[in-house]
Formats: structure tokens, sequence, C-alpha cells
């Protein structure tokens, strides 16, 4: 015998939730249910919530109605002042822990709102360095998984390379010799940050691990001396930072390394991109191209 069902809308399955449906009506869903196991998933969560709020509300749907708003307390001959008062005529043993459960509610939200405002003021307060440790940040944890396109130019085209890094940041860029400390150069990439030009600079060891050198435009800091050379550190989630100002750029090498390892590396590249100083121009006389003959 097969069982015709009939069309099954959202309302028939609220009422059958609610226990509303027709024995027949039950049986016809029932049916449709078995045959569909998306369906009767959401099915027992209906059930599992319907019982939930059961549970919670039952109570409170048949406690006894207060005296304040029976029909009676209407129909009395009463002054306003009295039914004022009597709309204050509260068990407060029944009152007391719902003014405890509303007070905690108000001193949560307050809580909140600080929250919320600290963290809107921290967003708003982000910093030149901070914005610049991010995006290096970022810059790593996109190209240095990569196994396929890690770089646009390889190290086999390292002066082309740096010409055209150089070209797009309007500085002499340098890439660091660091295989003193096992790690080679795999190629680099130009990247936009900020609506400026970005380098990225990578290099891996024997253990296929790879770190990376992110340069960038320095930004303006607001006590020049303090900050010119000071390298700060960073660290969050097994990636580690350090970065600094040089000259006409920001640095920042990035990489699973431990934070001595880190400053050691900074150091080495520091030593080899820093600019030298321009020895002064002599003006040559009659008198100075005697002597030097």
């Amino acid at each position: 015998m097969t069982t015709h069902i009939n069309s099954i809308d959202e309302d028939d399955f609220q009422a059958f939730v609610d226990g509303q449906l027709s024995p027949e009506a039950c049986r016809t869903v029932m049916t449709y249910l078995a045959a569909n196991p998306d369906e009767s998933e959401r099915m027992s969560e209906y059930h599992r919530l319907s019982e939930d709020l059961h549970q919670r509300f039952d109570e409170v749907l048949y406690e006894p109605l207060p005296k304040r708003l029976r029909v009676d307390t209407y129909r009395q001959n009463r002054s306003f002042a009295e039914r004022i008062r009597s709309w204050f005529d509260i068990d407060m043993r029944s009152f007391a822990p719902r003014f405890a459960a509303i007070a905690v509610l108000m001193m949560a939200s307050a809580g909140a709102g600080w929250w919320m405002k600290a963290g809107y003021m921290e967003r708003q307060q982000v910093t030149p360095a901070m914005s610049f440790a991010r995006q290096a940040a970022s810059a790593h944890m996109l190209f240095a998984p990569d196994l396929r396109h890690p770089v646009e130019f390889g190290a086999d085209q390292q002066d082309n390379l740096m010409l055209w890094l150089t070209e797009r940041l309007g500085e002499q860029v340098h890439a660091p010799s660091l295989q003193d400390i096992g790690f080679v150069l795999v190629g680099g990439r130009l990247l936009p940050a900020a609506e400026q030009a970005a380098a990225q600079l990578m290099y891996e060891n024997p253990d296929n691990r790879r770190i990376t050198l992110y340069i960038r435009e320095r930004w303006q800091a607001p006590l020049p001396a303090a900050t010119e050379g000071s390298v700060s550190y960073y660290g969050e989630g097994g990636l580690s930072m350090v970065y600094w100002i040089e000259g006409p750029f920001a640095y920042a090498l990035i990489g699973e390394m431990d934070r001595e390892q880190l400053f050691a590396t900074a150091k080495t590249i520091r030593q080899q991109v820093e600019v030298p100083g321009i020895a002064p121009v002599i003006e040559q006389t009659a008198d100075t191209e005697k002597d030097a003959t």
C-alpha cells in the first residue's frame, strides 16, 4: 500500500512540534520526516528548543497573577493614590532575586560598553610602527608557505630584482647575504603597502625554513634620534619579528626564529645595508695638483 503525502509547509511542522496536529496529519508528517533525514534533524532541534523553553518559563507561565494586575482591583471604588500604592504592593521575597538579576545585567551591559569603547579606541590609535609590522606579517604569512610561486624574481635574477625594487622604492635596495647563518636568497617581489611600494626578500635554509625581509619607506617618527637604528621585537603564535628604521627605509625580519636569532640576524643585515658615508669633495686647485705630483 502506498501512502500519499500531501504538501507540508512550515505551519505543519510548527503544529507538529506543538502537538496541535490531528492523528492523521501527524502520521503524514512523520512519514515525510522518515523519508527526509535533514528535515527530521531540524524537527529534533525544534523539539529540544521547545522543551528547553518549557523548562525555563513554565514556572512563570503558571505563577499567580500579581494583585495589582487583577481585574477586581480596578472594579473597586478606590482613589488614584490607593491604586498607585497597590501597584507597589510587591512580595519582596520574589522581587529581590529579579532586582539582583536586573542589576547584574545592567553592570554587565556597562562593562561591555566600556570594553567595546576601549577596543574602538585601541583600533583608532594604531601607530605607524604597528601598521608597518602588520603589513610585514601579512606579507610573510601569505607568501612564505607558497611552494609554487613564493617570489616574482628568483635569486638567479638578483641584479634585475634589485634594479626593479630600487626604481619603485626610490632608494637603493640591497639583498643582504645570510649564507653565514645558513640561509640563501630565494628571490623577492614588489608589494603594495598603504599607497606605497614595499619589497619582500625571501631566504631559505637547507631545512626548507623560510624567513623574509620586508622593506618599505620609513615613517616619520616623533623622536627620530630615539628610534633611529633601535630594533623592536614582536612575537605571536609562533611567528616572530624584529623591525627597525635605518636610513631611508624601515625593515622587518620575520620568521620562525627565537628572539636571540632574530636580533643576531638583524645585526648582520644592518651591517650590510647601512648606507656608507659620503667622502667630502676636495676642490682641485693648482696647489693641490702640484702636491699630488
